[in-house]
């Protein structure tokens, strides 16, 4: 590429995502491109004003005037081919950019060695297509005049016309090729969202999950003006599986404690694993203490059944501590802090018990001291 200022073709890039717009000039420029930017769609128009490159690669969203909107007033007001960078394929968005007589399509993140590539093949589109405008003009000449069309332009057109038609199978092929990539690549994010927040043994939500749906679910609380109940649950019995029958054994209760209490529950509630054999329930929906309560029996009562194992029948229970929003706490750590205790409390109150989280009136405020919340399960009880 000829690096001299006068041989330089012009691109303008336009994206609100300032890394990767100089990831985009790093690479253009290497490739011996003159780069305009802009972070808005404003922004671009001033830049075209003053200078008009030979191609724009336009974010498709952006925060205010959106590519597309830019698009329509590059298209109306100056002769700027362009292109569209986006994060997805979809078939609207596709149309759109079409309909607003793009020559390209980027997908996002833009591949390095693609780039080039890509943008060499739209300035040839953008080449072709001030070529067909030309022999456009002339051929209107031409009929108004009464001209006869000269047998070299009749040539060119077909020429361009076939060159058009090829061009359009190989955009519509990179554009097939290029969705199934996205889909693969939604598909990969979406399971390693799904291996970050599951718990692999019992296949429930796990702690990392907890924290970042319980901020979530105490919003909706607030908004509703309505209670939420936070259950820490530790079952009862569940080490001496462990010692007698082995891990296999006590990986297999937990499987099927988790079911049931994943069944004895309403859609708009939610369990957790929290680590062991701790789980944590957010009540939500909640009119008064007394749905919490029956939500914990009903608990409780599921898990007194005794669990057929491979190794045989056993028998465990479960001892759960409630708190409640707002009554005990407005944020989440506060609030498994004191159903955390509540839990303890019913513990050695005598197992297979639930207890609300209760003050203690010497205690500054009145309340419980709060313990922090454990970031590793505690050993097998």
């Amino acid at each position: 590429m000829q690096e001299k200022q006068e041989g330089k073709r012009c691109i303008l890039t336009v994206d609100d995502d300032r890394v990767l717009l100089a990831r985009l000039n790093a690479g253009m420029r290497r490739a011996g491109y003159e780069v305009l930017q802009a972070t808005t769609a404003e922004k671009a128009l001033e830049l075209v004003a003053r200078r008009t490159p030979d191609l724009a690669l336009l974010d498709v969203s952006m925060p205010g005037m959106s590519g597309l909107e830019l698009a329509r007033r590059l298209r109306k007001e100056t002769s700027v081919p362009f292109m569209f960078l986006s994060s997805h394929v979809q078939h609207d968005i596709v149309r759109q950019a079409a309909e607003h007589g793009a020559i390209g399509y980027l997908v996002k993140p833009v591949d390095a060695k693609q780039l080039v590539p890509a943008v060499e093949a739209a300035l040839m589109r953008a080449q072709e297509i001030r070529h067909l405008r030309t022999i456009g003009a002339e051929l209107a000449v031409a009929l108004a005049t009464g001209r006869k069309v000269s047998e070299l332009m009749r040539m060119q057109l077909e020429q361009l016309v076939e060159n058009h038609s090829a061009e359009l199978a190989k955009l519509n092929q990179q554009l097939d090729l290029a969705q199934q990539h996205v889909l693969e690549s939604e598909a990969q994010a979406r399971e390693l969202s799904r291996l970050a927040n599951e718990d692999p043994l019992t296949s429930l939500p796990n702690r990392h999950w907890l924290m970042n749906y319980l901020p979530c679910a105490l919003q909706r609380a607030r908004a509703s003006n309505r209670m939420l109940a936070v259950m820490y649950l530790d079952l009862d019995g569940f080490k001496a599986v462990n010692d007698t029958l082995g891990h296999l054994a006590g990986d297999e209760l937990l499987r099927a404690a988790a079911l049931r209490m994943k069944s004895a529950l309403k859609p708009s509630d939610s369990i957790a694993r929290h680590g062991g054999d701790e789980f944590v329930l957010i009540i939500e929906q909640m009119n008064s203490e007394s749905d919490a309560a029956h939500v914990a029996q009903r608990i409780l009562e599921v898990l007194r059944q005794p669990f057929e194992l491979t190794n045989g029948r056993n028998m465990v229970a479960a001892s759960i501590g409630v708190s409640l929003y707002p009554r005990d706490g407005d944020n989440p750590e506060v609030l498994l802090a004191r159903a955390d205790t509540a839990m303890y409390r019913a513990k050695t109150s005598g197992r297979g018990l639930y207890r609300f989280h209760e003050p203690i009136a010497e205690e500054p405020g009145g309340w419980q001291r709060v313990r922090s919340v454990r970031t590793e399960p505690r050993p097998g009880s």
